[in-house]
């Protein structure tokens, strides 16, 4: 076989344009030798040669301009014939271009579906073209086919010609000279810029089956002693065709491609000469044959040319430059009906292009005579014609034009040779070009620039590019001179091409940009020629791609998009696409928008496969997006491409997109849906379907919004948007069959309302009719047991049944459901439609979807998709998004059960804050069974209060109180328990029967309140599978504001424990007036009492619009307060020490407290009862709702296992709320506000000196004391029964005493390093993380828990002239008031000359040096609304120096003007426990009279902790009883013992004259001072 191969399409870049850009070589061939090439059928010489002169295997040698040697691979030479060096007819070859792409598209299906970054694989990376775009590189190919002789440039101009005679011709010589010595040229050759001076090679072609080779090689040596050496022979059809052994289809390869592409080329110029007027049409050419003569193919002309001999090298005549008539291609991609050929000849031409593509089918028997040796004589004469005659001519006269031409052009000289015409002799080289009429330019070839351009583009074709882009360079400033701009254009051309095809690498892209650039827009908007702009971008793409560069690319190809042919820039936009996929970071939106304008150009170019394709492919990537307007014109561009193609089916598809929410006009979604309709009525039309019978699929229209679905009883309120509210009140409920998620229970003929929310997403009304809900029916009540689509008998039923059985209802089997005839949806609105359905058999009932027809022409079938609660128990449960399923739309119809309707009567639509008004809540039984078990919960418990059933008469809210006396003591439950569930109704409720409750609100928040119940009840009747039911009901009220009221507290004076209340009361109103009725405390341990007698004036009793008031009130300690061991703060600190020690598990609660409810009535004699169930009940809501914003805000940190409930209380023993009691008579409202949250203990926390140390040895200490407690005990008890326990005869050595205690002892260690492994080995790091915050709260504010009072006569009398000195007693009394807290304090009494704070020595270093330690911060007084007014202390600023003279205080700008001073004992010091006061008496000595301020002192006190004295080891009294009871015993033993007891007590009496120890200071310190004065008149 031959060793040639054809070229395939995948060859490289540089290959593809050395083979467009090749010597292009001109056949003319005699018509003996067109018959020997036709038994191959081969229609003529050139189709025989083509296939090889495309690939010449081997390298060649060429010469540059250097004169060096080159070796160049696979050279390439082009065959044309003679009379076809001009581009074909236009329009033809753009249909062919459309079809070529038209019939890609065909069968191709898309093997890389890209929609996002991960899916551009290696795999598409490493496609070819051909695999990925099949129709653009038949395009590529075929366009650069198309291309014919030119005036900028000389790449398509012949540079040898070929004649070819037969070897059988009877005079092979003079058939030679006739081909060669005509007497007109082809018309081609009248154009000034083509160049006659041609190579002529001589061909003899002998058919070896006809003739000898004797008598060839005879005529061979004849043409070459005639014509010179450029003569071969050529040997072909070796072989007989008759011959059966051999496929006749053997070589058929090598001309498959390339004869069709011949026949297609011949067809065009076919189609050109007949379109072309004035002048001879080609009398016939068919697929067969065509004339090969000059003088058949050339048309006359006056004056001819006078040919050279053959070699030779200068040319004989030159022309004026002639203007060219631009030319402006039509490249639309759309063409007239009726062609220029014959109805065969484009039925010829149809066949020719399916033959291209698709060679391998019906391919005709190309070279079935040619043997393998022919093949490689071909081969072997053109490489001999290339080596021998081509190269060596081409490389001559690029010597000589570089000698005679661009040499003479180099340098500043020959610029100003060339402006001014002067410098050569030659006539034809003087000739200058001159502007024509549209601007066009044309250069005869005997130019200097045509002569340059022609060396350029030689030096091209023989790969010297960097000398060729030299020469470029030179003339694209000549052509830009002229104005020449298509030569402009053709020069930046080959300048970009030079440096892409030179095997360095670039210096600078933007160098080669800016060439191709200036080239395009050359072309286009200058020459106005679009072909050579289109070959330019199509180079640089491919040069481009090659060499990697996908960033530039897409620049290049979209310079060609705004040209009016729409085919090639579909083409160019869908490469530049895959451009950007092909980045080293893949830019996958810029790919879909560039797919969404090439699927745009294909549309235009009516390519609507590729339309189609682009369009799908751009969709990938947009579905997820989420960008509306761009899925609408991808959804209603494939909707039309699909209609045209004819697939109705994805029409729908893509349409029924589009009719969704976005953003287009009102007019353009009117035009979908007009659209939608019309195909789909086409589609029912045309697979005979009812469309309003047949349900569209997954029709868009309406939205149903499942999440808003609700089924809810004819009774219920519970169809609004306070949905989680709902749930929540529910939820609690575990029992309810309506909460979240769970079944509604009804029973056979009860009403149950189905509410649905539906939307039309649409700018446009939608109009809806025959609205009906789908609904499946099951008996069994736990799973269905139905058919397939059992929704679909709602629309079945409605259909078939034109008529409804009666008004609005359509009736099923097992359920009666409502039908709304006409649903108008106005643009965005969103409908609430109630239907109505009425159970007639037991089982369960589930709403499955809504039944409309749409625009009554499709009908639509809406299913119902609601979500139930997430799941989030399980890892993978919160990793993932589940949910449970939902069962609220599912009905539980069981036979009889009680349905209970609840109303409010008297509802206020407006209250004041703090108004009470009484309501009637009326209860009634719908049902056929009992009802019993009535429960209610409430979104608001603090607003309301629900009574009981009473006959008859008012409870009396505001009465009087039976009782005489102004304090009553109340028993409260003091556990943080809320009752989340109260019960309305403890009998039984017959079925319809009603019954009135009384029930109150009060105002508690300003504000608009929607008040949610959801009532519970259960049948009378045992074992129904229904459970509880429940009702929803809501009730609206508007609170306004009434009165602003703000309390604040200081200390009193004169005590200890009495404080001073003060009261402020702003009237919000500005019609009415408020009258006080009473004020209330509530406390365990403190009392309310006026400051003075109450004044009988009115405006003291009452408060008129928008004025203010102040009243104030003594709040003292109770007298009568009962005494507790385990108060409510001690049990607090207790839970928090176990929650500490790590146990979670508490069960204790705070016991029940006593309060004192003490009444100030304006009104004497009566008083409001606040011990009344309701107000009893406001009360402990309001303190409730308090107590736990107030902890969880003070106790955030707190694990969520803890239960507050075991925690902490809800009253504190000094806590006290009041309660203002007011009344408007001429609106006859009444009302009463709350001032809850004063507390006037001393501010401190409880657990500052905590550390996880203090803790383990304080529960240490504490376990010691109890066992040491526990041991006395038993040694009191025993001491109750001497010898009890014991048995006779039995005695107890003094050794067996010791190792009892010896067993205690180790029982009582292992304890102890239980209790330490417990606290340091179990979630140590939490407990520390809530020591840490215990002890470093901020809402706890730390003061000093001492109280200091000074009491002494106010006046004293005495004579001085009897005694010099006068001294008083002074008492002063210090008390400890914290509960926990144990106190050492130092009291120091200072004289009229000591100073309150010391002053600093002059040079003192800091004023600290003379002071006591103080605390890390300072104590000072605050009185906050709600809080208690902490000490009298005041922290002391440093003081100003005073003169001699006086003295001044320190924080009481007083003068003395006479000293006193202190007799006896000054200095005082000890320890308080907690609760805990002392008495001190001094005396205070005066000199002379006067007024005296003795209130000077300073008290220093810290938190310590008392070492405990050590106890002995004793059981003295045991033993002294044991001794006395065995006196009768043995001696010796009662000799041991009396000696034993005798050192214990002697033990026991040395203890208890030791001091005790030394406390520890574990707490802050704090230095108080007075500031306030005390005086004493000395008189």
């Amino acid at each position: 076989m031959a060793s040639f191969q054809p070229r395939t399409r995948d060859s490289s870049a540089r290959e593809l344009v050395t083979r467009v850009m090749s010597p292009r070589i001109a056949v003319i061939a005699s018509q003996g030798a067109t018959e020997l090439c036709q038994a191959n059928y081969l229609s003529s010489v050139v189709d025989l040669l083509r296939p090889f002169g495309e690939r010449i295997e081997g390298r060649v040698t060429v010469h540059g301009s250097t004169g060096l040697p080159t070796a160049i691979d696979n050279f390439t030479m082009r065959f044309t014939e003679m009379d076809q060096l001009e581009e074909p007819d236009q329009k033809t070859c753009q249909r062919w271009l459309a079809d070529v792409v038209r019939a890609g598209a065909i069968g191709y299906e898309d093997p890389f579906k890209i929609g996002g970054k991960d899916q551009v694989t290696l795999e598409y990376l490493n496609a070819t073209t051909e695999e990925v775009f099949p129709w653009y590189s038949g395009y590529r190919d075929l366009f650069f086919s198309t291309g014919g002789v030119s005036d900028h440039e000389t790449f398509e101009h012949p540079v040898a010609c070929v004649i070819a005679i037969s070897s059988l011709s009877p005079d092979p010589i003079n058939e030679v000279q006739q081909l060669n010595n005509m007497s007109t040229p082809p018309i081609v050759f009248e154009k000034a810029f083509m160049d006659p001076t041609l190579l002529k090679y001589y061909v003899l072609i002998h058919d070896c089956s006809k003739g000898t080779i004797e008598s060839a090689t005879e005529t061979l040596d004849k043409m070459r002693r005639t014509f010179g050496l450029h003569c071969s022979l050529l040997k072909i059809n070796s072989v007989d065709p008759n011959d059966t052994t051999l496929p006749k289809d053997r070589n058929a390869k090598y001309w498959i491609k390339s004869a069709a592409m011949s026949k297609i080329i011949t067809i065009g110029h076919a189609a050109k000469e007949v379109s072309t007027s004035g002048r001879s049409s080609l009398s016939s050419i068919s697929s067969t044959g065509a004339s090969g003569t000059l003088v058949d193919l050339a048309s006359q002309r006056g004056s001819s040319p006078v040919y050279s001999n053959a070699g030779s090298n200068s040319p004989t005549f030159a022309q004026a430059p002639v203007f060219a008539q631009l030319d402006n291609d039509d490249e639309d991609g759309t063409f007239d009906k009726k062609p220029p050929l014959a109805i065969s000849s484009l039925e010829s031409g149809n066949q020719i292009l399916d033959l291209l593509l698709n060679p391998g089918k019906g391919a005709e028997p190309y070279g079935c005579c040619l043997s393998d040796e022919d093949i490689n004589g071909i081969t072997q004469m053109l490489r001999e014609m290339l080596t021998q005659s081509l190269l060596p001519y081409m490389e001559r006269n690029i010597a000589h034009w570089n000698e005679q031409v661009a040499a003479a052009r180099k340098g500043i000289a020959g610029r100003f040779r060339r402006y001014f015409n002067t410098g050569s002799k030659n006539p034809a080289l003087q000739q200058s070009p001159t502007t024509g009429p549209n601007g066009g330019v044309i250069y005869p070839h005997t130019s200097p620039e045509a002569q340059m351009r022609k060396l350029a583009d030689w030096a091209f074709m023989l790969r010297d590019y960097k000398f060729a882009s030299s020469v470029y360079e030179t003339l694209k400033k000549d052509f830009a001179s002229d104005k020449a701009w298509k030569y402009y254009g053709g020069a930046q051309e080959m300048i970009g091409l030079c440096m892409l095809m030179m095997p360095q690498a670039l210096g600078s892209k933007n160098d080669v940009d800016h060439c191709f650039e200036s080239a395009v827009n050359s072309y286009i908007h200058k020459a106005r020629s679009s072909f050579y702009g289109s070959r330019a971008t199509l180079f640089c793409y491919e040069l481009f791609k090659q060499r990697n560069m996908y960033k530039e690319a897409p620049i290049t190809l979209t310079r060609m998009t705004a040209e009016a042919s729409d085919l090639r820039n579909g083409l160019f936009l869908e490469q530049a696409a895959h451009c950007y996929l092909r980045l080293a970071r893949p830019q996958v939106r810029k790919y879909a928008f560039h797919m969404i304008m090439a699927g745009h150009r294909y549309s235009k170019a009516d390519q609507k496969e590729h339309a189609y394709r682009c369009y799908t492919a751009a969709s990938l990537v947009y579905e997820s997006k989420g960008w509306g307007l761009v899925d609408d014109h991808i959804n209603c561009s494939l909707g039309r491409q699909s209609y045209q193609l004819g697939n109705s089916e994805e029409v729908l598809g893509y349409y029924t997109k589009l009719l969704r929410e976005s953003k287009q006009t009102p007019q353009q979604q009117a035009v979908y849906m007009k659209e939608f309709l019309s195909v789909y009525r086409d589609y029912t039309n045309k697979i005979e379907a009812d469309p309003l019978r047949e349900s569209f699929p997954d029709f868009p229209l309406p939205i149903v919004l499942g999440s808003t679905a609700r089924i809810v009883l004819s009774t219920s309120q519970g169809t609004d948007d306070n949905n989680e509210a709902w749930a929540e009140l529910e939820g609690k409920n575990s029992s309810s069959s309506t909460s979240s998620g769970e079944r509604t229970v009804s029973a056979v003929g009860e009403h149950v309302l189905a509410t649905i929310n539906i939307k039309n997403p649409l700018q446009i009304p939608l109009i809806l009719t025959d609205v009906i809900l789908g609904c499946e029916h099951s008996t069994s009540t736990s799973t269905f047991t139905v058919p397939v689509n059992p929704a679909e008998e709602a629309h079945l039923v409605l259909y078939e049944q034109q008529t409804p059985t009666f008004e609005g209802k359509v009736a099923f089997s097992a359920f009666d459901c409502d039908r709304i005839d006409r649903v108008i949806l106005e643009p965005g609105q969103i409908r609430t439609l109630t239907f109505e359905i009425l159970p007639k058999q037991d089982g369960q009932i589930r709403v499955m979807g809504l039944h409309c027809n749409v625009e009554g022409q499709v009908h639509a079938y809406k299913e119902i998709f609601k979500r139930g609660k997430r799941l989030n128990r399980t890892k993978e449960e919160m990793m993932q998004q589940l949910y449970e399923e939902d069962k609220s739309l599912i009905i539980l119809v069981a036979p009889e059960m009680p349905l209970l309707d609840v109303q409010f009567h008297s509802s206020p639509e407006m209250l004041l804050s703090g108004e009470v008004c009484e309501l009637s809540l009326e209860i009634k039984n719908r049902g056929k069974k009992g009802l019993k078990n009535l429960t209610v919960r409430m979104s608001h418990p603090t607003f309301f209060c629900i009574g009981e059933k009473r006959d008859h008469g008012d409870l009396g809210l505001y009465n009087k109180g039976n009782s005489n006396s102004a304090i009553e003591n109340v028993q409260v439950d003091n556990s943080l328990e809320v009752s989340t569930t109260r019960t309305v109704l403890g009998t039984v409720l017959a079925p319809g029967e009603s019954v009135r409750i009384p029930s109150w609100i009060r105002g508690e928040k300003i504000g608009k309140h929607s008040f949610l119940f959801v009532f519970s009840y259960q049948s009378e009747q045992e074992g129904t599978a229904m459970g509880v039911r429940t009702l929803r009901h809501t009730i609206t009220t508007q609170v306004l504001p009434s009165l602003r009221i703000n309390a604040f507290t200081r200390p009193s004076n004169k005590g200890l424990n009495e404080f001073i209340l003060g009261i402020e009361t702003e009237n919000l109103q500005t019609v009415p007036t408020f009258e006080f009725l009473q004020i209330s405390s509530m406390s365990a341990s403190w009392v309310i009492e006026p400051v003075s007698r109450p004044d009988d004036s009115e405006e003291y009793r009452s408060i008129a619009p928008r004025q203010t008031m102040f009243t104030y009130y003594r709040i003292s300690k109770s007298h009568q307060a009962p005494v507790s061991r385990l108060t409510p703060e001690r049990f607090t600190a207790r839970a928090l020490e176990q929650l500490i020690l790590g146990q979670t598990k508490l069960e204790d609660v705070p016991p029940p407290l006593d309060l004192q409810f003490c009444h100030l009535s304006t009104v004497a004699g009566s008083h409001i009862d606040t011990t009344s169930p309701v107000l009893k009940y406001f009360n402990r809501s309001s303190r409730l709702g308090w107590r736990q914003t107030s902890l969880a805000s003070q106790f955030s940190f707190l694990p969520k296992s803890a239960n507050r409930r075991h925690l902490f209380s809800v009253y504190g023993t000094n806590d006290i709320d009041l309660a203002l009691f007011w009344n408007i008579p001429k609106l006859n409202r009444r009302g009463h506000h709350y001032i809850i949250g004063i507390n006037l203990s001393v501010q401190q926390n409880p657990f500052q000196p905590i550390t996880a140390d203090s803790i383990s040895s304080g529960v240490l200490d504490n376990e010691n004391e109890d066992d040491e407690d526990g041991e006395d005990g038993e040694d009191d008890e025993d001491g109750e029964g001497p010898g009890e326990g014991q048995s006779e005869g039995q005695n107890v050595s003094q050794g067996e005493g010791q190792g009892k205690k010896k067993g205690k002892a180790m029982q009582k260690t292992e304890k102890t390093e239980k209790i330490r492994r417990a606290l340091f080995e179990q979630t140590l790091r939490d407990r520390a993380a809530l020591v840490q915050a215990l002890t470093v709260n901020p809402q706890f504010r730390d003061e000093s828990p001492v109280k200091i009072s000074m009491r002494s006569e106010d006046a004293i009398r005495h004579d001085f002239s009897r005694s010099r000195l006068c001294s008083t007693p002074v008492r002063v009394v210090i008390k400890n008031c914290s509960w926990n807290k144990q106190i050492a304090y130092t009291l120091e009494m200072l004289s009229s000359k000591d100073p309150m704070v010391p002053q600093r020595p002059p040079g003192a270093a800091s004023d600290h040096q003379s002071q006591p330690p103080q605390p890390p911060q300072l104590q000072k007084q605050h009185t906050k609304q709600g809080s208690a007014a902490a000490a009298q202390t005041l922290a002391a600023p440093t003081p100003t120096p005073t003169p001699a003279a006086t003295i001044v205080d320190s924080t009481n700008q007083h003068i003395n003007a006479h000293p006193f001073f202190w007799s006896g004992p000054t200095f005082s010091t000890g320890y308080l426990e907690p609760l805990a006061e002392v008495d001190i008496m001094f005396t205070a000595c005066f000199m002379q009279h006067g007024v005296y301020d003795i209130n000077r002192w300073r008290l220093s006190m810290q938190v310590v902790k008392v070492q405990p004295k050590k106890k002995v080891a004793k059981n003295s009294r045991k033993q002294k009883l044991k001794t006395e009871s065995d006196t009768e015993g043995d001696s010796n033993n009662n000799n041991t013992l009396s000696s034993t007891t005798l050192e214990e007590d002697e033990e026991e009496e040395r203890q208890a004259m030791l001091p005790p120890a030394a406390p520890q200071g574990i707490g802050k310190g704090f230095v108080q001072m007075p500031n306030l004065a005390h005086y004493i008149q000395v008189s």
